[in-house]
């Protein structure tokens, strides 16, 4: 069997904030709902990785971990400014609706 090439081995570390990332963009526009069941801003473990990446990873990496990073916290941080909330919170604001602009794709 082939060992991985060098470059799969270091981007390892970047898939868990390119998968929450695809995840928070999923279920903000096209799940109707408004809230889920955990605190969103528990996911930003997830830029742990990639950060760590950018500081001490190859060279040629460096910029797309940061890169990465930057935007999987933005995300997160424009999801929870505009409602994407865990459920007892999201009942304490009064069940805030999702802007009408996250609802155009929704059938």
């Amino acid at each position: 069997m082939k060992p991985l090439p060098k470059v799969v081995v270091a981007a390892l570390p970047l898939m868990p904030a390119v998968m929450v990332s695809v995840w928070v963009l999923h279920r903000f526009f096209s799940v109707p709902e408004n809230h889920i069941g955990f605190e969103p801003s528990l996911l930003l473990w997830a830029a742990g990785p990639s950060i760590l990446q950018g500081c001490a990873g190859p060279k040629g990496l460096r910029f797309l971990a940061w890169a990465i990073s930057i935007l999987m916290v933005t995300l997160i941080t424009a999801a929870l400014h505009f409602n994407l909330l865990q459920y007892e919170d999201w009942i304490q604001r009064g069940m805030p609706d999702k802007p009408t602009w996250a609802t155009l794709w929704q059938r």
